[in-house]
């Protein structure tokens, strides 16, 4: 019994170091670094408590980044999962070209942040962007705007981008489960006389209620360290119209090498991370310990 247990762990040890390496580490790491005052650089390090929490929780900046994580959640996640049903039902309806669709919509995931925010930089740029060259070519030169320069907009471009890109995922969720639901509930929802949209609502959105709160978890998670596309598109500007929090601590690390604040905002992420994540799976594992995420 011994010799097993000893062979048990011997095949957990390479995966628990790996977590220790790159999960327990880098937290346990910033934890520390959040109290001194360091540039990333010099050896020496000046301990100074927890002075970069306080200066970090009465950074207006860090509220601006707090403020455009809730905006950028909140749409994003709902659009996105709004999207990806209402594509998912109509693909599963078994119409033509079906296939070629479901790809179509799936694709821009393939694709990095990083390219993504290029290609949409050439097509909101003000003077020789797409955007605005189609607009003045349709005579409508009235709704030409400076898409990335203007502060009230330019929110907006980045969260047009993350839905472009990102509707497929939550596309493809639906889709694969939709296909775990049994034929046979919809087959006696008919026999009852249950319409298109009676089965929907009774049968089909209540099953994915873990598809639901999948996508919901992972694009809180994702909100919260968006980096590429707010960077490329806008470099976090104009006056922090774009800021979150990743491209805040790279502005803190490598621009102002203020390590310690750097880190301070890590860790206040990722206590938001953990209360989020906390919070959701004590809602869907309310009152039922067996279910799992789809």
């Amino acid at each position: 019994m011994k010799r097993q247990n000893y062979i048990g762990y011997m095949f957990i040890a390479p995966i628990l170091g790996l977590f220790l390496i790159f999960i327990v580490y880098p937290i346990v790491y910033n934890l520390w670094i959040g109290f001194y005052e360091w540039n990333g650089i010099d050896r020496e390090k000046a301990f100074i408590g927890i002075q970069n929490y306080i200066e970090v929780l009465n950074d207006p900046v860090m509220w601006i980044a707090v403020r455009n994580f809730c905006i950028f959640a909140l749409v994003t996640i709902l659009v996105q999962a709004l999207m990806g049903l209402l594509f998912a039902v109509i693909l599963r309806n078994k119409m033509r070209f079906a296939q070629i669709y479901r790809t179509l919509i799936y694709l821009p995931i393939i694709a990095t942040p990083a390219v993504v925010g290029q290609i949409f930089s050439k097509i909101f740029e003000t003077n020789r962007g797409y955007l605005n060259g189609i607009l003045r070519a349709v005579h409508l030169d009235g709704l030409c705007r400076q898409w990335l320069a203007e502060p009230k907009i330019a929110l907006g471009c980045v969260i047009f981008v993350n839905i472009w890109q990102w509707t497929g995922y939550s596309m493809l969720l639906y889709y694969t489960n939709m296909l775990n639901i049994p034929g046979e509930l919809y087959e006696a929802a008919k026999i009852d006389g249950a319409g298109g949209w009676t089965q929907f609502t009774k049968i089909t959105f209540p099953l994915l209620r873990g598809t639901h709160y999948t996508i919901f978890i992972m694009g809180m998670i994702g909100s919260l360290k968006t980096f590429d596309i707010p960077y490329v598109l806008t470099a976090a500007g104009p006056n922090h119209a774009t800021e979150f929090f990743s491209t805040y601590i790279y502005s803190m690390s490598f621009d102002l090498f203020k390590q310690g604040e750097a880190s301070a905002i890590v860790m206040v992420m990722f206590l938001i991370a953990m209360i989020i994540t906390a919070v959701q799976l004590y809602f869907y594992y309310k009152g039922d310990k067996d279910k799992e995420l789809c």
